[in-house]
């Protein structure tokens, strides 16, 4: 039976609309050909862009666990408690003990439920990162979660039997077009979570030696920092992350659903400060500033979303709940608060969005990629960030340095202002010319900090500058592993 709901803009009866979310695992902000890239080849995503819209303010969060976490609950990292990546390891030295960070509850992370209720087949295959259990064995017949799905996060999929050296870009796509073959008479909602271009580094040989034969330069270890960025390998993963694309857009055009289906292309977080530029953005994975945050985001609905067009009103990862509950006909269950905003008004252009401000929380060390414990807000162009009890000082620095590339530690609380319209690259603190607005900045964040119950860190008694980045002696390996997941 095919399940009918009032179109967009409320004048007759249409097909329920399939949804398809592909997000991209460490894909920066400029990582694509229609956000200006140059050197890499993305004809798929450059044509879903050029048939549907393109937002230049999308954002999420600074790592992978609370993008994911976010996309499925609708809910701010603060709320969830979902504020870092699981079983990443803390400084054992540092000034600060960071707030501690959970699993998503199945309760709370329960999109996949809504849409199910609404009356979609809902899949899912590839990184999970929510929960430290394979979501194939702790997502059966559980409420709030998936139908079907194929790659789990826990285990290194790299290496499972008949999986070819390409970070399971095809096997996970395999899996969502036998997903979307078995699903094609009702709606389907399809979750393709990719791994790449996530380091350690991996592509197809061809694809690498095709950018080695345009110059780049191939990474010789899929850790550490690399001496020239982007590399060879970076990008061939990128082009196979578009040919992958190119097969879903591909299927829709075979089965006659390409019309009835939106299609999300996104990314996690930005890009990895090791593989990638994010210039002129300030910095990158992690870290609070744009370039950890800002991501590439394209929407193809035909007949409903415009095409060739770009929207500039920000957005962020929790926006998706209340979108894809919005399209589906679904319902939001009574106690689930909602943090994000349904942007269905933006993609149809009938609409717009309340003014409001987007909001994050990341009371922890990722040392990795320069950050330390603090809270940040954008609104209404400005973004204050504060840090909670220490930060780090790269004035008159030019990274990478052997230990820590981001600049000296410097004990204390800090609070940055900065106009992101005038100054995108997040160079001019006007904290101290500014007080007033810092403070009213300021006030704003506190009360969120209370609505949403965030937790903070603590004064470590057992702070040592000598070695506050390392972690205890046995937990060194691991905190290298952790960090390149």
């Amino acid at each position: 039976m095919c399940l009918l709901h009032r179109d967009a803009e409320g004048t007759g009866l249409s097909p329920r609309p399939n949804i398809i979310f592909i997000l991209a695992d460490d894909l920066g902000w400029n990582g694509v050909g229609c956000q200006g890239n140059k050197d890499v080849s993305t004809p798929n995503i450059d044509r879903l862009a050029a048939q549907g819209m393109r937002f230049t303010h999308a954002y999420a969060e600074p790592q992978c666990s609370p993008t994911r976490a976010a996309l499925l609950s609708g809910q701010w990292g603060a709320r969830t408690g979902v504020h870092k990546v699981l079983n990443e390891n803390e400084p054992a030295f540092a000034p600060l003990v960071p707030a501690p960070g959970s699993e998503l509850p199945p309760q709370t992370g329960d999109l996949a439920m809504r849409l199910r209720n609404a009356g979609y087949a809902t899949g899912i295959s590839g990184k999970w990162h929510v929960a430290n259990n394979p979501f194939a064995a702790r997502l059966k017949n559980r409420p709030g979660y998936f139908d079907a799905y194929g790659f789990d996060y826990v285990g290194d999929c790299r290496t499972k039997k008949g999986v070819e050296p390409d970070k399971s870009v095809n096997a996970i796509t395999d899996d969502m077009l036998d997903f979307i073959e078995q699903n094609r008479n009702h709606p389907f909602f399809a979750y393709v979570a990719h791994f790449s271009p996530h380091a350690p580094l991996e592509a197809p040989k061809a694809l690498v030696d095709q950018y080695v034969a345009k110059g780049f330069k191939k990474s010789s270890t899929p850790k550490g920092w690399f001496k020239e960025i982007p590399t060879a390998d970076y990008y061939a993963m990128i082009e196979h992350l578009d040919e992958s694309v190119g097969r879903v857009l591909a299927k829709l055009d075979g089965l006659g659903l390409a019309d009835n289906t939106v299609v999300i292309f996104t990314s996690d977080n930005g890009g990895m400060n090791r593989v990638a530029d994010m210039s002129p953005k300030r910095m990158a994975k992690g870290a609070p500033y744009d370039g950890g945050v800002s991501v590439p985001l394209v929407v193809r609905w035909p007949g409903h979303v415009p095409a060739g067009t770009t929207c500039a009103i920000p957005t962020h990862t929790v926006d998706w709940y209340p979108t894809f509950a919005a399209i589906a006909g679904g319902t939001i269950p009574t106690g689930h608060k909602l943090d994000g905003e349904s942007i269905l008004p933006l993609l149809t252009r009938s609409g717009t969005l309340k003014p409001r401000a987007l909001y994050w929380h990341v009371p922890t060390y990722t040392v990795n990629y320069g950050r330390t414990p603090c809270s940040f807000m954008i609104k209404d162009g400005w973004k204050l960030i504060h840090y909670f009890g220490d930060f780090l000082d790269a004035t008159g620095q030019t990274p990478p340095d052997k230990n820590i590339p981001f600049g000296k530690l410097v004990v204390g609380s800090r609070t940055e202002l900065y106009n992101l319209d005038a100054d995108p690259c997040e160079t001019h603190d006007l904290a101290a010319a500014q007080p007033e607005r810092v403070k009213e900045l300021q006030t704003a964040l506190e009360a969120w900090w209370k609505d949403t119950g965030a937790q903070f860190p603590t004064k470590n008694p057992a702070y040592d500058e000598s070695k506050w980045w390392q972690t205890e002696p046995e937990d060194q390996s691991k905190t290298a592993k952790n960090a390149e997941e």
